[in-house]
């Protein structure tokens, strides 16, 4: 059987038009990551021109880290961990303020842990955890031993 002639014309047409689609919705695609990339452009460079008048006020005011340390050693105790050590650092200059470093280990259940690093996560201080590592204590799993390295932005 002998296929028609215009049927040769239609299927590398059919090809074609289909290719073309492809390539409109990867164009479409991608003019949608471009204008994704300048509006994050954008809010970059708003929160980096923001960002020396953030750092000119330090967050924590004089006399107030002390406050801060005790509402840290405050959770612990309520999670059910054992301070084990607490070794405040020197300050590091950031803009106008300083950060202080302060390292905390504590000992305690594997819930105690999770509820102590969420409740870190929610606290008003202006702190960040530098490092952390978390250690069976025993060779059965628990207690867990977790090493905190935080940093504390105050005049």
């Amino acid at each position: 059987m002998k296929l028609p002639a215009w049927l040769w014309f239609l299927l590398p047409l059919l090809v074609l038009l289909w290719s073309a689609r492809g390539v409109v919705s990867a164009y479409a695609w991608y003019e949608e990551a471009r204008r994704e990339v300048r509006a994050l452009e954008r809010e970059a460079e708003a929160l980096a021109q923001r960002l020396p008048q953030a750092l000119a006020e330090a967050p924590v005011g004089p006399g107030e880290l002390p406050s801060v340390y005790e509402t840290l050693l405050r959770l612990a105790e309520e999670e059910g961990l054992e301070l084990l050590a607490l070794r405040p650092g020197e300050a590091e200059a950031v803009g106008e303020v300083r950060a202080w470093r302060l390292a905390l280990e504590f000992r305690g259940p594997y819930a105690g842990v999770l509820g102590y690093l969420e409740a870190l996560s929610a606290l008003k201080a202006p702190l960040w955890v530098e490092s952390y590592a978390l250690e069976p204590a025993e060779a059965g799993g628990e207690p867990l031993e977790l090493s905190l390295s935080l940093r504390v932005l105050a005049p």
